[in-house]
């Protein structure tokens, strides 16, 4: 059967910012879903890669939503931290 994936690249404002990003999501990749999800730093873009593969479209949506939901508590604390 044919896997579905989806790549997530999220822009951080700095290296150190996508640093602390990627140390924050690395705890889920241990997570033992029905889709595989990948996470990739790219300091050099200040920028974070997510890749998520699952073998139906439920545990992609499903993979991806908690992915995006983890961002945005990251992304939310990072910018409330400026503050």
């Amino acid at each position: 059967m044919e896997k579905i994936g989806l790549t997530i690249s999220m822009p951080f404002k700095n290296k150190d910012d996508a640093h602390k990003a990627y140390l924050a999501l690395r705890p889920e990749l241990d997570f033992k879903g029905r889709a595989k999800i990948a996470l990739k730093e790219i300091p050099e873009k200040r920028r974070i890669l997510i890749s998520i593969e699952a073998d139906d479209l439920p545990s992609l949506h499903a993979a991806v939503g908690s992915q995006l939901r983890a961002l945005k508590v990251i992304t939310g604390v990072q910018n409330f931290a400026e503050e």
